[in-house]
Parts: structure tokens; C-alpha cells; sequence
């Protein structure tokens, strides 16, 4: 089932990355999303629902978080959805 799932990510995280974050998340243009940047995008996000998305724990979320999190339906496709 982890196979499943990494492979859907890894499938989601290619055909997002080559749209890069969208200028209307990524406000500052520094290519990632803070917590305040992706919450006027998706005013339902909560603390505990960005740290999950954020697998690095950096506190930014790039863009293969950004597919996977797409991906898992934990957010919509800023591209297609927004």
C-alpha cells in the first residue's frame, strides 16, 4: 500500500512540478507557501492540516508537497480547482 501511495505521489509531484506554485499562493515569489500564503488560498486550512502536508517540516510547502497533498485530496489543484 506505501508503494501505491509513493508512486501516486511521486506521479502527482511530476506533473505539478512542471507548473511550478502559482504566483496567487506563492505571494512573495520565493517558489515555496508559507502557512499565511496557503491559507488565503484555502481559508479551511488549519495548523495541524499544514504541518501534515509540510513533510520536511521546514515550514514551507514546496512543490512536491503541494502534489502530493493534491494528490491525497487533502487539497485541490490550485491549477485546475482555484
Amino acid at each position: 500500500m506505501k508503494n501505491i501511495i509513493l508512486v501516486a505521489a511521486l506521479v502527482a509531484s511530476v506533473a505539478f512540478s512542471a507548473n511550478a506554485m502559482p504566483a496567487d499562493i506563492d505571494t512573495d515569489g520565493d517558489g515555496m507557501a508559507s502557512f499565511a500564503e496557503l491559507q488565503l488560498a484555502y481559508p479551511f486550512l488549519t495548523n495541524s492540516m499544514f504541518v501534515d502536508i509540510d513533510t520536511d517540516g521546514d515550514g514551507f510547502i514546496n512543490d512536491e508537497e503541494m502534489a502530493i497533498a493534491v494528490e491525497l485530496g487533502k487539497l485541490v489543484d490550485p491549477e485546475t480547482d482555484a
